[in-house]
């Protein structure tokens, strides 16, 4: 049998972090697995930091343009 840890701990322990101070880490933890990708993408949401231009113009692109990705700025606490 593989190893199976409960989606209610991994929610929890994805949702301890501080999406400010580890965006890096969140953005793998949405890597790792589908069972992982929505919480993580919904607490990386929670902070959304624009440093220039570029990252600016990535958002718009990517996100507001994105039917699959809007949803997720329902989550933004901090911008």
């Amino acid at each position: 049998m593989s190893p199976y840890i409960p989606p209610e701990i991994t929610d929890a322990i994805i949702s301890a972090m501080d999406p400010f101070y580890d965006a890096h880490t969140l953005a793998m933890c949405a890597l790792v697995c589908r069972a992982w990708l929505p919480r993580s993408r919904v607490k990386l949401f929670e902070a959304i930091r624009i440093r220039d231009g570029r990252t600016y113009n990535l958002l718009v692109e990517r996100v507001v343009h994105s039917e699959t990705m809007t949803p997720y700025l329902t989550s933004v606490n901090r911008l």
